[in-house]
């Protein structure tokens, strides 16, 4: 029962050759520059929308089967495009819910603090202040400069802190975070976790969870 699916393979980004894959959004006609959904979708999920439907009309209930296997292909595909070969992956929505899936898991009575900064995307953002507004103490270190960052939020860190939550590139300047991997040392030391939303990373800069010292880390992203 159903397709059979290439191996994965990720190779290099070449912009020009890329064109092809986006022929209904006529790139090779146009400049995008803007990013997220305002962004081109390439024409392979158009074809995957209508596979998903064909495959709920042709097979019903035991659609799921055929789902999973093209959600194993992708993460392989994430785990290669990351550098992250023994990492686990979890599906969802958007970074929002699975966000608030990580928050779930977290002993905040015990560890009543969560240390962020003041340049987050939305999706943290908003999630953030309502904990806050509910009673739970968060810290907002500044943003910038980002080469300061990652030592801003060691300091931030006590044992009190439940998780540490940070983007990889700041979405409002582009400016990337250096240091992160002791970020992710200082959060092991105190025992608190450490997110880190590399949504404007991922296929944008270099980003290796490895290179990063990120493997303890729970790293959260998206794409259209």
């Amino acid at each position: 029962m159903g397709h059979p699916l290439a191996p994965v393979s990720v190779a290099p980004l070449d912009p020009a050759s890329l064109q092809r894959h986006y022929a209904r959004f006529g790139v090779a006609g146009r400049l995008r520059l803007t990013g997220h959904s305002h962004q081109a979708w390439p024409d392979v999920s158009f074809e995957a929308q209508k596979r998903a439907w064909l495959d709920a009309a042709d097979a019903a209930d035991l659609k799921w089967t055929r789902a999973e296997a093209v959600a194993a292909r992708f993460r392989a595909g994430l785990a290669e495009r990351l550098d992250d070969p023994d990492g686990e992956y979890a599906l969802g929505q958007n970074t929002h819910e699975l966000v608030v899936r990580l928050l779930s898991a977290l002993d905040l009575r015990a560890r009543p603090r969560l240390v962020s900064t003041d340049g987050e995307f939305h999706s943290l953002r908003r999630q953030l202040d309502r904990l806050a507004e509910a009673g739970l103490e968060v810290v907002k270190v500044p943003a910038l400069p980002a080469d300061g960052l990652a030592e801003r939020l060691c300091a931030a860190l006590d044992d009190r802190t439940a998780a540490v939550l940070v983007s990889a590139v700041l979405f409002r300047n582009a400016h990337i975070v250096p240091g992160l991997g002791r970020v992710a040392d200082a959060c092991e030391r105190r025992g608190a976790t450490l997110l880190v939303d590399a949504y404007h990373a991922v296929n944008a800069v270099p980003f290796s969870v490895r290179g990063e010292g990120l493997e303890t880390a729970f790293v959260v992203g998206g794409g259209y």
